[in-house]
């Protein structure tokens, strides 16, 4: 009798771990299953709008960008992710073009339209983009000793700096084939927070050969720009 109690108690136990066993498997396939990820590389122009420049003074122009994206999506509709790229700022005349470096967090809401291989989405974020100018050799209209004036060939020193940035926009993709999607997107940025050389007066110093260095003052503060990428997107 005794013998056939704990018989009973193993076969009870063996049934047990096999239902915990199920219901834990089951339980990572519906997690595996819920679990969704995109990521893409995209490439455009991007022009870059520069505020508080000098009288005269002419505004930055369009320039090559380039961007990598990822997302995890929390819920169905809203992906949360971050943002890494870089973009050239071409500078009207003498000045060399600027290089900036920008990354941060964004989130994406996907919207329910359209259906289909179609996709559309909203976007914003914040991050922080670091700028550097480089040197660069122009002339410069300089007081003689004797009084009069005439232009001499002077170094601008290069400068850095960066701002904090809100990133918006709209973006859409097409699926070729899963996993991969032709994807593009129309944004903004928004700079807050300028600081460094670059933006900061009195600005970078001018080496004069054979005389004192001065400073130039900064071309302008980046409050705005405006880009458009397409590239392609992984969707899992």
């Amino acid at each position: 009798m005794a013998e056939f109690a704990s018989r009973r108690r193993r076969r009870r136990r063996r049934a047990t771990a096999l239902a915990v066993a199920l219901v834990a498997g089951v339980a990572a396939g519906d997690a595996s299953a819920q679990l969704h990820w995109d990521a893409s590389a995209q490439v455009g122009v991007m022009r870059r709008v520069l505020t508080q420049r000098h009288r005269g003074t002419d505004d930055a122009g369009f320039g090559p960008t380039g961007q990598l994206t990822g997302h995890l999506a929390l819920l169905p509709l809203i992906h949360v992710g971050g943002y890494f790229g870089h973009d050239v700022s071409p500078m009207p005349g003498d000045p060399s073009a600027r290089q900036i470096t920008f990354g941060g967090a964004r989130v994406k809401g996907v919207l329910p339209w359209p259906r289909g291989g179609a996709r559309t989405w909203v976007f914003a974020g914040f991050g922080y983009a670091g700028v550097y100018a480089p040197s660069y050799a122009t002339t410069f209209a300089l007081t003689q000793s004797d009084g009069s004036t005439a232009r001499q060939a002077v170094r601008v020193a290069g400068a850095g700096g960066g701002f904090f940035e809100v990133p918006f926009g709209i973006g859409a993709s097409y699926r070729l084939f899963k996993p991969w999607e032709l994807c593009a997107e129309l944004g903004g940025r928004v700079g807050i927070g300028h600081s460094g050389s670059i933006y900061e007066p009195p600005g970078p110093g001018v080496a004069v050969p054979g005389g004192a260095s001065q400073r130039v003052a900064p071309a302008g503060v980046d409050r705005f720009a405006v880009g458009l990428t397409v590239g392609v997107m992984i969707d899992l």
